[in-house]
């Protein structure tokens, strides 16, 4: 992987992405203007993007849509509620299975495959992963499968 600064054209790209898969100012919010681009050798695209805090999301190959990390999370979560949110009952999720049970809200955006970002109870941040199934099933407490599929979780302390 290459690691450089991005130039301001590909800011304004990056950007464009964040809004159309987020929807607008996602990009503003996820994208700083000092950013610092992975750039595959092979195929001299932009793969992982990195904030001063660290890594903020990794455009996947073959749609080029972002995969969010914690950091990418935890900054848009500046957008309003319930936007890209699902928030559970609980205060732990029980695996990086969520099951439609012991989800209380969830943005009905959203669709099946799309970045969620996981609330606990007490609106604190758990994790982000992939929506399996839609708003609407999740809510009409029908379904017993797996709802979302964590991706990254925030560590718990142990002391």
């Amino acid at each position: 992987m290459i690691i450089r600064r991005a130039r301001p054209e590909e800011v304004v790209r990056l950007r464009a992405i964040a809004d159309y898969q987020f929807g607008f100012p996602a990009g503003d919010l996820l994208i700083p203007d000092n950013v610092v681009v992975g750039v595959s050798p092979a195929t001299r695209r932009i793969r992982e993007i990195y904030g001063e805090e660290g890594l903020l999301a990794v455009l996947r190959a073959h749609d080029y849509l972002y995969s969010l990390s914690l950091l990418g999370a935890k900054r848009l979560l500046a957008l309003p509620e319930p936007r890209l949110r699902a928030r559970l009952r609980v205060e732990t999720p029980p695996s990086k299975s969520i099951n439609c049970r012991i989800i209380e809200t969830i943005d009905h955006d959203l669709r099946p495959g799309d970045e969620v970002i996981v609330l606990n109870s007490s609106g604190e941040l758990v994790g982000v992963g992939r929506l399996r199934l839609s708003p609407t099933e999740i809510l009409e407490n029908e379904c017993w499968g797996e709802a979302i599929r964590l991706r990254k979780t925030v560590k718990g302390d142990n002391s």
